[in-house]
Order: C-alpha cells, then sequence, then structure tokens
C-alpha cells in the first residue's frame, strides 16, 4: 500500500493525474469531502468499547484517549 502511494505521489509530482477516489477504495475505503475513510468492525467495535470507558477513540491512530478535556 505505502509503495502503491509513494509511486502515485511520484507520478503526480511529475506530471500525471492520480485518482485518489480509485487509490483510496484499492486500501478499501471510500473517499467522501477530501478524505479517505477505512472503517472497519474491528475499529467499531475499538470506538464503542473506548467510548464505554469515557475516552476518545482516535480512528487515524486507532488508540484510546483518555483524559483530552472532553465531557
Amino acid at each position: 500500500m505505502v509503495g502503491m502511494l509513494a509511486a502515485g505521489l511520484a507520478g503526480s509530482a511529475a506530471g500525471c493525474s492520480l485518482d485518489v477516489t480509485t487509490l483510496c477504495e484499492a486500501a478499501g475505503g471510500s473517499y467522501a469531502g477530501g478524505t479517505c475513510i477505512r472503517w472497519s468492525p474491528r475499529q467499531q467495535a475499538a470506538q464503542d468499547g473506548c467510548e464505554a470507558n469515557g475516552g476518545v477513540y482516535q480512528g487515524g491512530l486507532d488508540t484510546c484517549e483518555f483524559g483530552m478535556g472532553g465531557p
């Protein structure tokens, strides 16, 4: 995946167009509003468990944070 992204970015720098929607979907995500979102049932379970214990789930980092000043 990283190699494909690096190759795509290198191609873009050389003047080739990069279809970010296709790239995102190839990685198992969906592209909307300028953002590639990958969300799996495992991530949903992690978010649910984190929030049930008073944490804030950071999906991009796949971590559960506590004491971030939320309600």
